[in-house]
């Protein structure tokens, strides 16, 4: 299968290729003379991977399951996404992580990464990206009581919730032993500048988009939106201490969000409000693709990413200005505080593995994978 005359984004710049896909993977890239789908020049974003999504399910399906979260993923041109563990029944031991994998395998419209949580018992099991630990207060009751600085021995990538307080704590941990440290949505200057004083390679962060853009006590989130000067610090760093920017989806059934519940759906404003950046040069294309693609790849998968031999995810971009309407998402959560914005950048097509799972109009199912 060949795809020809995309333009695809990358960290080193947009490059027009024409892509050669063997197998689901990319198998080489260059000028071809033979013929193939031309995509005649569109904008093309590789492997567009949301590294914080909250499906729901099990008990909770009443407000999302992983069938409308995956589908609504896709439908905004995200091809993976990483779930958070703090489900009901959480995902913190073996048995209910094999049902969520099963559950993901059957009812995912997108690859996906499925993280594990612990409290207190920190015995462990290989398959999930990473260990997530949650020490402030958030949607649940998982918070971590446990000794950190053991689960640090254990050298498994640990991902937090934390405070300022946690994430020092984390940090210079992560330090000690060499482990694997992502710091998820960073929210204030200060977390900013203790992130950036210690970064190493082993050290990522990540940000929302309603971090960088919502006014203190806007919304009701955690971690709580930030002063102007949060936010000011956060778009300074974009790229440089700051590795991700991911959604954070929160769904709630409206009167659950009345009443107080914590987060927003994110997931079909994450692509788009991104993308919006790049067009209004908030941010650089180039850096664009290294939040929402080349980092997270290589942070959660070796399958992803724009090389030789990696997945051939695609999502291909219009530059063309649409207004936000909660009303028509493919999540459950039919609200947003981005509802009537006029973002810039529609997804046209989105390729997962070398086949196209969204034309513009209809999402379609394939045997999805593990990341």
């Amino acid at each position: 299968m060949l795809f020809k005359n995309l333009n695809v984004v990358t960290s080193r710049g947009i490059k027009n290729w024409d892509i050669l896909v063997e197998n689901g993977k990319i198998r080489d890239m260059g000028r071809f003379s033979a013929k193939g789908t031309d995509f005649n020049g569109s904008m093309t974003i590789p492997s567009v991977i949301d590294m914080h999504v909250h499906c729901r399910d099990f008990s909770q399906d009443y407000k999302e399951t992983i069938e409308t979260a995956t589908k609504a993923a896709i439908s905004k041109g995200v091809t993976g996404i990483v779930e958070m563990p703090n489900t009901a029944p959480p995902v913190n031991n073996k048995e209910i992580f094999e049902k969520r994998r099963t559950l993901f395998k059957e009812k995912s419209y997108c690859d996906y990464g499925i993280n594990f949580s612990v409290t207190e018992d920190l015995s462990f099991f290989n398959g999930y990206k990473f260990i997530k630990i949650f020490l402030t207060e958030t949607t649940g009751k998982l918070l971590f009581k446990g000794d950190l600085d053991r689960l640090f021995s254990y050298k498994k990538p640990i991902a937090i919730h934390s405070d300022i307080k946690g994430i020092k704590e984390c940090v210079k941990l992560s330090i000690k032993h060499g482990t694997k440290l992502h710091v998820c949505h960073v929210s204030t200057k200060d977390e900013v500048k203790f992130i950036k004083k210690y970064k190493n390679e082993n050290i990522t962060a990540e940000v929302t988009p309603h971090h960088l853009l919502l006014p203190k006590d806007s919304e009701n989130v955690k971690p709580d939106l930030g002063e102007k000067e949060d936010r000011e610090a956060l778009w300074k760093e974009l790229g440089k201490t700051i590795d991700v920017i991911a959604s954070d989806h929160a769904p709630h059934t409206g009167e659950e969000k009345k009443r107080g519940a914590y987060g927003i759906p994110g997931i079909e404003t994450f692509l788009p409000l991104t993308l919006d950046f790049a067009f209004r040069k908030k941010i650089s294309f180039e850096n664009l693709a290294l939040l929402i693609s080349e980092n997270p790849s290589k942070i959660v998968s070796d399958k992803k990413g724009f090389e030789i031999g990696k997945d051939a995810d695609f999502t291909v971009i219009e530059e063309k200005e649409w207004i936000v309407d909660s009303r028509k998402f493919c999540s459950k959560s039919k609200f947003s505080p981005f509802d009537g914005m006029n973002l810039k950048g529609i997804v046209k097509t989105v390729i997962l593995r070398g086949k196209t799972v969204y034309d513009g109009k209809k999402i379609k199912k394939i045997n999805c994978k593990e990341m």
